[in-house]
């Protein structure tokens, strides 16, 4: 597909959910501390929302924005190559505290991974990317190779025997071998293999990898610093990537080094930390507020609240007919339609039914792997867990049965095999996916 075609595919595919009414939606009114959102004049419960603790609404963090605010104004405007203001400094220092390794703020996760990604390659090294890596981190790759030639290739999903295979391959030839991952994936809400992982870095003295674990900042581990350091130190050849703007609930990326110098040095010649504008006074304020509780037993309690409710969610599915794609235990739960058009109109009729929820089609997703996505918080009460469950179910039958489309289609497109005790233990084991986004 060239770059015409490309753009043209992406173009219809958001347009039809632009003209149907399910994307590009504006909310309005006022968000209160529960999970309703309007939307077009209708009251539905949101399950769309990556902030999954609910920490957006604490009071904490509200008043530690409105006293930055009326320290340093609303905003700071000088690149950070000149001059910080000292909340940078305090939140740096609390995010080293919480991964027990250097750190550093950027403005979003995207120019994070901008700022790093063509500070540690080199051409002498050769890349090798999931087939699911988040795109945002794949721009910082494709920003080094529009400059510098470098060995890269796709790495089927997950598939760490293969990427063995590979290491023993181009260490022959090439300097290090890079593994690009995400720690849990954004789509399908699946895991990387991090023990294999860890594995392979004291296996092989070459490897390298950089994990983008956004989706798991606050929810899972020690002090809520996620699945990859969750429970571990950082590995010396490894950098991780996360994000303030998910169960975190202010914004911005954070970049968790090995050691100082390569912290040092993206610091110093990273693109955007020298030329982009910084996070502002009222943001830096609640991440201060933030990284103070995440330090507390608090966090804890925070993550259990959630994860009774995503075992909750799990459970239910052993009731219903659903086809989820990959495990469920993150907090993203993603249901295969296969079809585009079917996605588009399970959504359409969950509104109507006064639930919100994502789709996930291309470019997201590859054609043939559209779907109904939706992410469980803290927020949500158990009702509405069960109300939207059960409404998906019967929505999503009625809808494969108007269409004559059936669940072996969808399993048969996800190349997922769904054994009928694994069905009833809500259980199913994703295949190796053959395309990617």
């Amino acid at each position: 597909m060239n770059h015409k075609n490309f753009l043209s595919a992406v173009d219809q595919s958001i347009s039809d959910g632009v003209k149907r009414g399910i994307l590009h939606l504006i909310q309005e009114g006022v968000l209160t501390t529960d999970s309703m959102i309007k939307i077009n004049d209708s009251e539905l419960v949101n399950f769309t929302s990556c902030s999954y603790l609910g920490l957006e609404h604490d009071s904490r963090l509200k008043r530690a924005a409105i006293s930055a605010v009326e320290k340093y104004g609303v905003q700071f405007s000088e690149s950070r190559a000149y001059v910080s203001i000292n909340l940078y400094k305090e939140l740096e220092d609390l995010m080293s505290e919480i991964f027990g390794a250097p750190t550093i703020i950027a403005p979003t996760t995207t120019l994070a991974h901008l700022s790093a990604v063509p500070v540690i390659l080199d051409s002498e090294d050769a890349v090798i990317v999931d087939q699911q890596l988040h795109n945002s981190v794949l721009s910082g790759i494709n920003i080094f190779r529009a400059n510098w030639p470098i060995h890269f290739e796709v790495l089927r999903h997950n598939r760490m025997d293969l990427l063995r295979e590979r290491i023993e391959t181009l260490q022959k030839s090439h300097k290090r071998v890079w593994y690009f991952a995400d720690g849990i994936y954004s789509m399908f809400g699946d895991r990387c293999p991090a023990n294999e992982i860890f594995s392979l870095l004291d296996t092989y003295p070459s490897f390298n990898t950089y994990i983008d674990d956004a989706h798991s900042m606050s929810i899972i581990g020690e002090n809520g610093k996620g699945f990859i350091l969750g429970s571990r130190s950082i590995h010396e050849r490894m950098i991780v990537a996360s994000s303030m703007a998910k169960a975190f609930a202010t914004g911005g990326g954070i970049l968790v080094f090995p050691n100082k110098e390569i912290a040092r040095k993206v610091r110093a010649c990273g693109a955007p930390f020298n030329s982009s504008g910084p996070l502002q006074p009222a943001t830096l304020g609640a991440a201060v507020a933030s990284a103070k509780i995440h330090l507390t037993d608090e966090i804890y309690t925070l993550q259990a609240e959630l994860v009774s409710r995503i075992k909750y969610a799990s459970t239910l599915f052993t009731e219903t007919s659903l086809p989820l794609i990959s495990n469920f235990d993150s907090g993203i739960f993603f249901v295969g339609t296969s079809r585009a058009e079917l996605a588009y109109i399970i959504m359409e009729k969950m509104m109507k039914q006064g639930f919100l929820l994502n789709i996930g089609v291309f470019p997201a997703v590859s054609k043939n792997h559209a779907g109904i996505r939706f992410t469980i918080t803290a927020l949500q009460s158990y009702e509405q867990i069960y109300m939207m469950v059960m409404t998906l179910n019967e929505v999503f039958l009625e809808t494969l049965k108007e269409h004559q489309y059936t669940i072996d289609h969808i399993y048969s497109a996800f190349k997922v095999v769904a054994r009928l005790e694994d069905r009833q233990a809500g259980e199913f084991f994703n295949e190796p996916i053959n395309e990617g986004k």
